[in-house]
């Protein structure tokens, strides 16, 4: 998790920092989050620009380059999709936050419990929402909708995006697999991961809606079936019941 922290208070910025390490380490967070001081919201913009990629953004609404939410605004056309959350001595910009999706405000002096709770609330949303992939010392983050399948072929496993973008992932298939704690996610054969929501067709493969095959192990055939169609709420039109791996 990398956390920019934009302030061109030092005071308050090396508090922030402060405080969110005391969050970390109270929370036993591991791997312990990153988290990058800024002192103008312009270079901020600048790093995003060039590929830099942050989970949440705390920004401070009054700064002498330019007003935080301008900042926001800004990020937000140039394509961050990270949380952003104001540091703030007013709420007078409420409203203007509701516009580039803010997740809340944290009034100075910033509290220990205020951040630890921004902080969990932001985290969730990141287990919950997207997977992340390490791609040449930065971090991309693929929305778990847009997963459609994730294949694993010699010493590397590659997930397919809805749209055709590919990302190439070195661990193996059984590690990923226990990164995506969603019942959408199907392990339906020792090299293939699929997502349900994009099946039309349940044949000897998974049909999807892009066109794309994914094959199921044969000796679970029936278990791989039973699954995709419980999932989708179809009763069990295939009878039996054995757990999905009892084949396998």
């Amino acid at each position: 998790m990398n956390i920019a922290v934009c302030d061109d208070s030092s005071i308050d910025r090396e508090m922030v920092c402060s405080l969110l390490s005391e969050v970390f380490e109270r929370e036993e967070m591991q791997p312990v989050p990153e988290v990058f001081p800024y002192e103008t919201g312009l270079v901020l913009l600048d790093d995003v620009r060039d590929g830099a990629w942050f989970d949440l953004v705390l920004l401070d609404i009054y700064m002498e380059d330019h007003l935080g939410i301008d900042v926001a605004r800004k990020l937000r056309e140039i394509g961050f999709a990270g949380a952003i959350v104001f540091l703030t001595a007013t709420s007078d910009f409420a409203i203007d936050g509701y516009d580039v999706g803010a997740q809340g405000y944290i009034l100075k002096p910033a509290s220990l419990d205020k951040l630890a709770d921004v902080i969990g609330r932001v985290m969730r949303g990141i287990r919950e929402q997207t997977y992340p992939i390490k791609q040449r010392g930065s971090v991309h983050r693929v929305p778990l909708r847009e997963i459609l399948y994730i294949e694993s072929i010699n010493n590397r496993c590659i997930l397919h995006r809805h749209g055709g973008q590919t990302y190439n992932i070195y661990k193996r298939l059984d590690e990923i697999e226990s990164e995506l704690p969603d019942k959408r996610f199907l392990r339906c054969s020792q090299s293939f991961i699929v997502n349900m929501d994009y099946i039309i067709k349940v044949d000897r493969s998974f049909y999807l809606s892009t066109g794309d095959i994914v094959l199921i192990r044969q000796r679970s055939l029936k278990a791989m079936q039973q699954a995709y169609y419980e999932y989708i709420g179809g009763g069990n039109p295939l009878g039996g019941g054995k757990n999905l791996w009892a084949t396998a």
